[in-house]
């Protein structure tokens, strides 16, 4: 059974320090600051910067709910499968393909292929290895680094909400199935989404610039002392943090105006909601 989630694993507090997330008396996960991420496609000046982090970030980001469709096709159950279980799973995947496709480039290109994955990437870059592979230890799989432990699951549940955290990231809406012929029923309904939306990126023109628009909201929107001289100091969870709390202070003033003109009956507003510093 997946181990029940503790959403105080992390305390906003920490993050507010920008420190990195202890892992191990040896490893360490990354708070990155803008600048870092902006960093990330040097070889380019920063053109995929963007697109590198947010691909980075999404491996860790293995809630079992949204992959129950791929767990599913594995005959796994992803309500009985944990996120440490996913990440696992997915990573397997992963090599395996590369693996698979060994014979279609000579030894050094392959190398290349080998060692510049996003798995690779991202394990370099929020926890500074340049290599790792899955081990056995106490019957368990980890992940570890010459002969050094560095993720299990109980680590890997507070990689997951940092990085969740970090990144402003909520969960949706779900659904709750009543019984396993309505979860097969969802599973499937799941599996319809996931064929229309990759029919749809084909297509799909629309703007993909958050971390820039995020940037720029908070330089020039927010009432704080955010400039572009400083902007690239600015630690991932501030700048998260920045643009929800502004847009909840605005909305705060916008509704306290509101009130104060006459346009809005105060018996239908929920001012615990409204309330900015929640």
């Amino acid at each position: 059974m997946p181990v029940e989630k503790n959403n105080s694993l992390i305390k906003k507090s920490f993050l507010q320090t920008g420190n990195n997330l202890p892992l191990t008396t040896k490893y360490s996960f990354k708070h990155p600051t803008v600048g870092d991420v902006l960093a990330i496609d040097s070889i380019h000046n920063g053109i995929y910067s963007e697109d590198i982090y947010f691909s980075m970030i999404n491996i860790f980001l293995t809630d079992p709910y949204l992959y129950m469709v791929y767990l599913d096709d594995h005959e796994m159950d992803y309500e009985k499968t944990t996120a440490y279980e996913v990440f696992l799973l997915l990573l397997k995947d992963y090599f395996k393909n590369i693996e698979n496709v060994k014979d279609k480039y000579d030894k050094e290109q392959y190398e290349i292929l080998a060692k510049n994955n996003i798995y690779y990437q991202a394990f370099k870059f929020f926890i500074g290895i340049e290599s790792f592979y899955i081990a056995t230890c106490e019957g368990n799989e980890v992940i570890a680094n010459d002969n050094h432990l560095v993720i299990n699951s109980e680590i890997y549940e507070y990689i997951y909400q940092f990085v969740k955290m970090m990144n402003g990231i909520q969960d949706g809406i779900r659904i709750n199935p009543a019984d396993e012929f309505a979860k097969k029923i969802l599973i499937e309904d799941e599996r319809e989404k996931i064929k229309k939306q990759v029919n749809r990126k084909i297509n799909d023109k629309t703007d993909n610039n958050r971390l820039g628009n995020l940037i720029s909201s908070v330089t020039w929107g927010c009432s704080g002392g955010i400039t572009p001289f400083n902007r690239n100091n600015l630690h991932i969870y501030d700048l998260m943090e920045a643009i929800e709390r502004t847009d909840k202070v605005l909305r705060y003033n916008h509704t306290m105006s509101a009130i104060h003109s006459g346009f809005v009956d105060t018996k239908k507003i929920d001012f615990e909601e409204l309330r900015w510093f929640n």
